[in-house]
């Protein structure tokens, strides 16, 4: 299903002069509340943008420009430019689908970046028509095959630094049409299919001379990733993809990146050794293979980032031996199995390596006294997922002593992952001399009984536990001994998701004294409870969020949270819930007094009574969308605090003045697949919002990345004006700007519709 976020923020009324809304053709619209202004025009024809950016003519005003979703321009000239030329920072198009020639930019002096995105009548590349300025090209889903430069005045484009193909088709390649970019430090071809015939290349002295005549010694960040090959001319395009990484040479320093994941071919010691990689400090070559492991990163002294997953890897002596600055080493979904037998560190410099991940390399024991135990000591962080342990017996097990020294000797392990394994049983001993560990996760194991010995002499610096099952009715889940947690050490975090435990799991959950006055996050997801009573709920007095997301429940009593004084967020999200009535949560009870956030989206709700959250002080987050209701005047004397409101899928009444007027701190409103943000500016638009980040979704990975951060976590954001004032009925609507995200998937209409949310209409701006 294609999502698309779309935010809208309302600014406080702030001193500008006209209107600062449509621009004159009503299909262009411009924020004016940043020192450089966003100008997005949907649906236009090239002489209405022609028209709309010539109001900024005779100003110094510096301009943005996103033209989209626009189908029937098929060029832009350089006299549609012309009035605001010098003004011009960034050119986006996106999904201009009938455009057939490269636009005419070589005027706009100042232009930084140009991004084209889904023009596939587009097919040739004329480097005469750019400006000397560009920083920055991304071609994404256009008919471009041939890169070529045959332009003899064309010397050079001395400022271009990051050149980005993604979602080509890549025929030929001239060998030296890179040398046309001589400040190149970016290069990135992704989502790509080469198709390059055997050619010039079929013979290795062909191939020395393209690497020789394509050689690039500029780039720092290399990526050339998710890329596929033409089956008829594999052969041919592997060698090109080859040929082509070889000619670069990395620039050494921190910035040195290559990401050649996920294009399944064979990568060889050869080609790692080369001048490509040398240098790097971060490599990731995920879902290709690995061939010949051994002595393949000697010298790589500035490596602190390696990525093998999906290498086909198979455990070698001394793989990895040097890397004295390799402090993350991912090897998951490979054929490590014979670990306990292949020291994979033997020789090993390393004196970082803190992140390891190695799950899914079907591994049945842990090595006792080799191989991981060599940089153990290192290691914070430890992934054994998805694979096949069942080390975690009784000490009368035979393989005791050697599990128990493997596992002791990750002293300063912090993070421990061993959900999807195969142990039926689990002793939490094992883990005692862990005495620095904080997240443990055994979930998704098939267990049989939740004993209390699951939980004895776990270390008390444990923070996280998750003993989610994975189960899905009609499975049952396994057996709990009514004092399983009572062993349980003073936790802050607990996660039971998707364990199909009805209600009855909450009668299993007592506590020790420390770790009920410790508990602060319980997650209850997935677990197919149809009703819960005023007692089912333990009390727990700092809790602090409760997730009972994805379960059946019909109805909310009242006073079934009055043991959880201290709760802040409630997550009802996906249930059954069809109408709040007067009580669930008023504040006669005098629950929930503390709740800041609450989610009820996706309940079916027909019905919410008037004023039913009225009794929730310090409401900050309501989400309410993709619920049948209507949502004006569920408060009325409530909402004071309110800065949150999801509305997803509303499709009632317009808000009206009263609505914002009931809400003095609403800041952002998330409508149907758009986000509104509605603010009242204070020094907290300038501070990251978490809350707000954690709300947005969008649709794909989006066509380009952005240049500025309008405001700290909005940086995939452009922002447009929606309207700044009321239509002379005398009442003051607050000023709204939308934000678009960069990786949209909108409807033509979409910024009007986004504008048909509050029951007023923005008045276009004069020349």
């Amino acid at each position: 299903m294609i999502i698309l976020a779309f935010l809208l923020i309302i600014i406080a009324s702030v001193p500008i002069e006209g209107k600062c809304s449509r621009l004159p053709s009503g299909k262009c619209w411009v924020n004016c509340m940043e020192d450089i202004f966003d100008v997005i025009c949907n649906s236009v024809s090239a002489a209405m943008v022609h028209s709309d950016i010539s109001v900024f003519a005779d100003t110094s005003q510096e301009l943005r420009l996103y033209i989209w979703s626009s189908p029937n321009i098929t060029r832009l000239s350089a006299d549609i430019f012309h009035l605001v030329a010098s003004q011009i920072l960034t050119i986006d198009l996106q999904d201009l689908t009938a455009l057939d020639t490269f636009p005419e930019v070589y005027g706009l002096v100042n232009l930084r970046r140009l991004s084209v995105w889904n023009s596939p009548k587009l097919v040739a590349l004329s480097l005469e028509l750019l400006p000397r300025s560009l920083y920055r090209i991304a071609l994404n889903k256009i008919g471009l095959s041939y890169f070529i430069n045959n332009f003899a005045n064309i010397v050079a484009m001395p400022n271009l630094q990051q050149f980005v193909l993604r979602n080509l088709t890549i025929k030929g390649w001239q060998n030296d049409f890179l040398k046309v970019f001589p400040r190149l430090t970016l290069l990135e071809i992704s989502n790509s299919t080469i198709d390059v015939e055997d050619g010039d290349l079929s013979q290795e002295a062909d191939l020395r001379r393209f690497q020789n005549e394509t050689k690039v010694e500029t780039i720092s960040t290399l990526k050339f990733f998710n890329n596929g090959f033409t089956k008829a001319t594999k052969d041919a395009s592997i060698k090109f993809s080859h040929a082509l990484l070889a000619s670069i040479t990395l620039q050494s320093g921190e910035n040195g990146d290559v990401d050649i994941s996920m294009n399944n071919m064979s990568i060889s010691s050869d080609m790692i050794r080369g001048g490509l990689m040398a240098t790097a400090v971060r490599i990731n070559m995920r879902g290709n293979s690995v061939e010949g492991a051994t002595g393949m990163f000697e010298g790589f002294t500035q490596l602190t980032e390696l990525d093998m997953s999906r290498t086909k890897l198979l455990a070698m002596r001394g793989m990895f031996s040097g890397l004295p600055a390799l402090h993350s080493l991912k090897l998951h979904h490979n054929n490590l199995q014979n670990l306990s037998q292949i020291d994979i560190f033997e020789g090993s410099q390393s004196f970082n390596l803190t992140y390891l991940d190695l799950s899914y390399n079907d591994i049945h024991i842990l090595p006792a006294l080799n191989s991981l135990v060599r940089i153990a000591s290192q290691v914070t962080y430890l992934n054994l997922q998805g694979n096949r342990l069942q080390l975690f017996l009784s000490n009368t097990s035979w393989q005791f002593e050697n599990q128990h020294a493997g596992i002791a000797a990750f002293s300063r392990l912090e993070t421990l992952i061993l959900s999807h394994n195969r142990f039926s049983v689990f002793h939490g001993f094992h883990l005692a001399p862990l005495t620095r560990l904080k997240v443990l996760d055994i979930s998704c194991n098939p267990l049989e009984v939740l004993r209390k010995e699951a939980f004895t002499d776990l270390p008390p610096s444990l923070v996280d536990v998750d003993v989610s099952m994975c189960i899905r009715p009609p499975k049952l889940p396994p057996r709990f001994e009514k004092d399983a947690f009572t062993t349980m050490p003073p936790i802050r975090i607990l996660r039971m998701r998707a364990s199909a435990y009805k209600k009855s799991i909450f009668s299993a959950l007592r506590f020790s004294r420390e770790t009920t006055q410790s508990l602060e996050e319980l997650y209850m997801d997935d677990n197919d409870m149809t009703a819960l009573l005023n007692n089912s709920l333990p009390r727990l007095p700092n809790l602090r969020i409760l997730g009972l997301s994805r379960n059946k429940l019909q109805s909310v009593q009242a006073g079934l949270f009055a043991g959880l004084p201290n709760l802040l967020r409630l997550n009802l999200k996906a249930n059954r819930i069809g109408s709040i009535g007067a009580n669930e949560f008023t504040n006669s009870h005098r629950h929930l007094q503390q709740l800041e956030e609450l989610d009820i989206s996706d309940n079916g709700l027909y019905q919410i009574h008037r004023g039913a959250f009225d009794g929730l002080p310090k409401l900050r987050s309501l989400m309410l969308g993709w619920n049948p209701t209507e949502i004006q005047g569920i408060f009325e004397s409530g909402g004071r605090r309110l800065e949150y409101l999801g509305i997803q899928g509303y499709n009632h009444s317009c808000l009206k003045p009263e609505f914002f007027e009931q809400l003095p701190r609403l800041r952002w409103i998330l409508p149907d697949i758009y986000n509104l943000v509605l603010a009242n500016p204070d020094d907290r638009l300038n501070r990251r919002d978490e809350h707000l980040i954690s709300l947005l979704q969008v649709c794909e990975v989006g066509p380009d990345v952005p240049d500025h951060e309008t405001y700290p976590g909005l940086k995939q954001y452009v922002g447009v004006t929606i309207h700044d004032t009321d239509e002379g009925d005398g009442v003051q609507y607050p000023l709204i700007t939308a934000f678009l995200p960069l990786n949209y998937c909108p409807v033509d209409d979409y910024v009007q519709q986004l504008g048909d949310i509050i029951c007023t209409s923005a008045i276009t701006m004069d020349h």
